[in-house]
C-alpha cells in the first residue's frame, strides 16, 4: 500500500476505505508525459487486440435536465487492474467556468476490489490521446515523413504537439486553429522549445505538403478538403469529432486512404469520419485495413506502399486509461503525490 502521507499533507477519513489516492489534474500532468506512455499504450491497444482486455463497449447516458452526457468506460487488464472512467459532456458547464469536459477514472485492485484511486480523467485522455497518437505515427507514417501539421490548438493540439515533438526532426510545423489566439498561443510555445513551428489562417494551406496531419477539433463537418493534402505517401491522425454524426474528414480523403482504427467495433458504432462515408455508400466496414493493435502484435503490416495514404481514426479505449492510470497510481505513490483519504 502507499506509505502515510507526509506530514502537513490532508487525510480524510471515508467510511469503509482503509486508503486512496485522489490524484488531481496538475498532479497527473507533473507525474505523466505523453512521451513516457507511448509504448506502453501501444503495448495496450496489443493486448486488446489480441483479446487478453476485458472492456465494455463505451456507454452513452443523455442527461434529463440540461443539455449533456455521460460516458461510462470499464476495463480489466492483467497487467493493469481494473478501472471505471466517468466523464461528463455539458454544454452549462462553462456557466461555471468549468470546463466542457470533465471526469474521473477510479482505480481498483483486482485482486481484492479495493478502491486504489480517483484520478483526474481528463488529464489522462489528454495524455493518453497524444501518446497513441504518436504510436500510430511511429508505425504507420514513412519514416522521411519531416513535415507536420496541426489542425486545433486546444488542449489536445498542444498533447500533441508535445508527443509527437520528438518523434522525427521536423523541419516544419504547421498550426491552425479557428481561435486565432489560441494558434498563436501554441506556436509561441512551441518556438520556445526551438520548434520549427508556423501560424496558418487557412487548414488547407497548412496542409499543403504535410507528411503527418493531425486533426484535433471538436468539428462535426470537414475541417480540410480532399484536394488539399496530397494525393501520396500522407498519414492522418484523425483525434476529434466525437459521435457518429460528427466528423473532421471528407469522404474522399477517407475512401482514398489506407485506415486504421483502435477498436473495429467502438469504430463502426461511433466514428463519424467512418459512418458518414458508410451511409453516403462511398464505403463499407471491410475498408478498415485492422486495428492498431494489429499492427504492434505483428498480425498485420500497416503501411503497405510508400505511396499509401494512411489513416489512424482514433476514439479512445478504456484500456488506454487504465494503463495510464496504473502508471500515475504507481509515481504518485512512491512520491507521495496526492491526497490520501481513508482511515487513520
Amino acid at each position: 500500500m502507499p506509505r502515510p502521507m507526509a506530514r502537513g499533507k490532508c487525510r480524510w477519513d471515508i467510511g469503509g476505505i482503509r486508503e486512496m489516492r485522489v490524484i488531481d489534474g496538475a498532479t497527473v500532468r507533473s507525474l505523466l508525459s505523453p512521451q513516457d506512455l507511448v509504448q506502453a499504450m501501444g503495448q495496450a491497444l496489443a493486448d486488446f487486440s489480441t483479446g487478453r482486455v476485458q472492456q465494455h463497449p463505451r456507454v452513452t447516458v443523455e442527461s434529463t435536465t440540461s443539455p449533456g452526457r455521460v460516458l461510462i468506460m470499464p476495463s480489466a487488464s492483467a497487467d493493469a487492474g481494473m478501472g471505471l472512467k466517468v466523464l461528463s459532456m455539458f454544454d452549462r458547464s462553462v456557466e461555471r467556468g468549468l470546463p466542457h469536459v470533465q471526469g474521473v477514472l477510479i482505480l481498483l485492485d483486482p485482486t481484492y476490489g479495493e478502491p486504489l484511486a480517483v484520478i483526474d480523467g481528463v488529464a489522462l485522455t489528454e495524455i493518453r490521446t497524444a501518446a497513441v497518437t504518436a504510436r500510430a505515427t511511429e508505425l504507420l507514417a514513412r519514416p522521411d515523413a519531416a513535415r507536420l501539421a496541426i489542425i486545433g490548438a486546444g488542449v489536445q493540439g498542444r498533447a500533441h504537439l508535445t508527443a509527437l515533438a520528438g518523434l522525427r526532426d521536423w523541419s516544419r510545423i504547421t498550426v491552425f486553429s479557428r481561435t486565432a489566439e489560441r494558434a498563436e498561443q501554441l506556436v509561441g510555445w512551441a518556438r520556445l522549445r526551438d520548434l520549427p513551428a508556423e501560424l496558418s489562417d487557412d487548414p488547407d494551406a497548412s496542409v499543403k505538403d504535410a507528411d503527418v496531419i493531425c486533426t484535433t477539433t471538436s468539428s462535426a463537418s470537414p475541417v480540410v478538403a480532399d484536394g488539399s493534402i496530397a494525393p501520396e505517401g500522407v498519414h492522418i491522425n484523425g483525434v476529434g469529432a466525437f459521435g457518429a454524426t460528427c466528423r473532421e474528414l471528407p469522404t474522399a480523403l477517407v475512401r482514398r486512404a489506407e485506415v486504421f482504427v483502435d477498436s473495429r467495433e467502438a469504430a463502426l458504432r461511433e466514428a463519424g469520419d467512418l459512418l458518414v462515408p458508410i451511409a453516403e455508400g462511398a464505403l463499407d466496414a471491410s475498408h478498415i485495413r485492422a486495428e492498431l493493435g494489429e499492427v504492434v502484435a505483428g498480425r498485420h503490416p500497416g503501411r503497405t506502399d510508400v505511396g499509401a495514404t494512411t489513416l489512424f481514426k482514433s476514439l479512445g479505449l478504456a484500456v488506454e486509461d487504465l494503463v495510464a492510470a496504473r502508471l500515475v497510481y504507481e509515481r504518485a505513490a512512491e512520491r507521495d503525490a496526492g491526497v490520501v483519504v481513508g482511515a487513520s
